[in-house]
């Protein structure tokens, strides 16, 4: 698959890696040629609608302003249309573009392994290569937990929904330092008097994961956030997946 990209992005970054793919768009590990940082950024696709092109920037502005210690930091946020020859055959739309900061500069030892570039290592990662009961300490998975959920109670806070929580959105930054990640498809809340007034109303993100009402494509808010909290805390505390 083609994925070059013209145009700023092409101008300031030079792609390392593809670090995934999704129905929303392509996150690639790319290095500013500027001041040579390693960034992830995603392309989210955007239909050529002005009403879901507005939406879209409304909600990745919102992403950018979050600042907490447990959310990977988001630096900048642009918008363009694709290469000409992409909008006749393959797509009539616009690219938004997310860089964020995800590679830390220093060198730490997580379950017998070193990690450069630490923040490509997840917590899904770290479950598959850790399934004796003696690596979950209680006290540890508790510590982790704790930090997982103080960055969904911020992104409610702020009126959002992450609607995607996985392991595999969850990074280290150090050995015992957590950071959600992949606020991609986050949406918009709204409230009054502390009751949800909007409640989204789409199946996207990751089945397994799905709230029930999330899954059959019904209305919901951040209580999915809460359905996959606890699915996360299972397979912290037991060796086991959530597809079992």
């Amino acid at each position: 698959v083609d994925y070059e990209i013209q145009f700023r992005f092409a101008a300031e970054f030079s792609i390392n890696q593809i670090l995934g793919v999704g129905g929303f768009g392509i996150v690639f590990e790319a290095t500013n040629t500027l001041d040579k940082w390693s960034y992830a950024v995603k392309r989210i696709s955007v239909q050529a609608v002005l009403r879901e092109e507005t939406k879209a920037l409304e909600e990745v502005q919102a992403l950018a302003k979050l600042d907490h210690p447990n959310i990977v930091r988001y630096n900048s946020t642009w918008i363009e249309k694709p290469p000409l020859q992409w909008q006749s055959v393959r797509y009539e739309g616009s690219f938004i573009y997310i860089q964020m900061q995800v590679h830390d500069l220093k060198l730490y030892h997580i379950s017998d392994k070193y990690f450069f570039q630490l923040c490509n290592y997840s917590l899904s990662r770290w479950l598959e290569e850790n399934t004796t009961p003696n690596s979950r300490a209680l006290s540890r998975m508790k510590s982790w937990f704790k930090q997982i959920v103080s960055a969904v109670a911020y992104i409610h806070k702020n009126n959002l929904i992450h609607r995607d929580l996985k392991p595999s959105n969850i990074l280290f930054s150090d050995r015992d330092h957590l950071k959600l990640c992949d606020l991609g498809i986050a949406t918009e809340r709204r409230s009054e008097n502390g009751e949800e007034t909007t409640l989204a109303r789409s199946n996207i993100g990751t089945p397994l994961y799905m709230s029930p009402e999330q899954r059959s494509n019904s209305k919901y808010g951040s209580k999915t956030d809460v359905f996959a909290l606890g699915l996360i805390l299972a397979e912290l505390c037991v060796v086991m997946t959530t597809s079992q």
